[in-house]
């Protein structure tokens, strides 16, 4: 009697597939023939269970959280009122490189989201952002609007250098390091709970 072919199972080849690809050789290396040939399954179910090749990348990247979360990120500081900024921005650098590093599909995804749009890269992009925002938010809870301005101009500069350092193209952070000289985190919040900041304050998109 014929094995049944279990669509789950075979959706999940798929995802997997992406994700290997996407670790060996980059987001470059996706495509429908390639997915398939990968997966060990007819490229027909690709278009069958997904819509086309867009439909599963769009499928991989809501499979998962692709980064830390501010409170993951900043459980292992020691954050107090007052603190300087400067020595949590490295420590926040080092920790996101390190988590980045440790997965080679989410590595080679920062490394190719501005040469490549697709689905996934998008989906990054905008976790991506989204991140930077809310740490700045975190860290200057209760501030002041010129000391919350500052805290968003450091993690712009600070999204950049880390996206740097992971393509392989590091840079000076002695521009961080100026600007963090004369400001200090706010008032942190408990792990788990929004930071008061205005709503309509975001980091500017463009750096990012």
């Amino acid at each position: 009697m014929p094995r049944k072919r279990s669509r789950a199972n075979t959706e999940e080849k798929f995802l997997n597939a992406v994700l290997e690809l996407v670790a060996k050789d980059g987001c470059n290396a996706l495509g429908v023939n390639a997915v398939a040939h990968q997966a060990g399954a007819d490229k027909v179910l690709i278009y069958r269970y997904f819509g086309n090749l867009d439909g599963l990348l769009q499928r991989v990247a809501d499979s998962r959280q692709w980064l830390p979360t501010v409170d993951e990120l900043c459980s292992g500081l020691t954050l107090s009122e007052d603190s300087p900024a400067t020595g949590t921005i490295h420590q926040l650098s080092n920790l996101l490189t390190h988590h980045i590093r440790a997965d080679k599909a989410t590595h080679q995804i920062l490394r190719w989201r501005k040469a490549l749009s697709t689905p996934l890269t998008q989906h990054f992009s905008n976790e991506w952002i989204a991140l930077w925002q809310k740490l700045a938010d975190h860290l200057s809870s209760g501030l002041d609007y010129e000391p919350r301005e500052a805290w968003k101009r450091v993690a712009s500069l600070t999204a950049l250098t880390v996206e740097a350092e992971l393509c392989d193209e590091p840079v000076s952070s002695g521009c961080i390091e100026h600007i963090t000289q004369d400001i200090y985190i706010g008032r942190v919040p408990q792990a788990g709970s929004a930071a008061t900041v205005a709503v309509e304050d975001h980091l500017p998109t463009n750096l990012l």
